[in-house]
């Protein structure tokens, strides 16, 4: 994998523990005028379709700490799907996918969790986001269209906008081809 940004990261057989500096996100807020786009990202370049998925275990140390899935097209469109801890006070699955300004979503509410299984599927310019507590059985977090390129950066990406950095673990990796038979359920 390449790494790009502040932060730092080791691997470790069967995963990589990426560390983000203090400060560091991405996200485009339109309202604010702000612009992030610093947040670490562990990644390899991918063409066509494809499955990203992991286990992910963020440490919580401030609001929006996290850790998960990014894929990046350019500077100003992307997407992640991450185990968050929101400002709602607990961990959430929260989506975000940037086309120009950052489009932010909650998800399923995930208190008490330490880890989850995340996944991003790509079938032409048809997104799907998913998460599961054991890897197997997936709920649906988002279903969208997006163009991108045919080639994208796609990994692991930590944040920690607010606080003064965390870490995150991701074992259980897979980033490839794999045939996907409903989009919707993720498997």
């Amino acid at each position: 994998m390449q790494f790009m940004n502040r932060g730092s990261h080791s691997e470790f057989d069967g995963g990589i523990e990426i560390r983000a500096e203090s400060r560091s996100d991405f996200f485009v807020d339109s309202w604010k005028g702000t612009e992030k786009s610093d947040a670490p990202f562990a990644y390899q370049e991918l063409s066509g379709d494809f499955v990203a998925s992991c286990r992910v275990e963020p440490v919580f140390g401030a609001v929006y700490d996290a850790g998960g899935i990014f894929v990046l097209d350019h500077g100003r469109r992307w997407l992640k799907l991450e185990l968050e801890l929101t400002d709602l006070g607990y961990p959430s699955i929260v989506s975000v996918v940037t086309n120009g300004s950052s489009d932010d979503s909650n998800g399923e509410r995930m208190e008490g969790a330490d880890r989850v299984y995340l996944q991003i599927i790509r079938r032409g310019n048809q997104w799907a986001f998913h998460h599961s507590k054991d890897g197997k059985a997936w709920k649906m977090n988002r279903y969208f269209e997006l163009k991108m390129e045919d080639a994208v950066k796609v990994g692991f990406e930590v944040q920690s906008p607010l606080g003064s950095g965390t870490r995150a673990r991701f074992t259980e990796i897979f980033v490839g081809q794999k045939e996907i038979g409903d989009l919707r359920r993720g498997v």
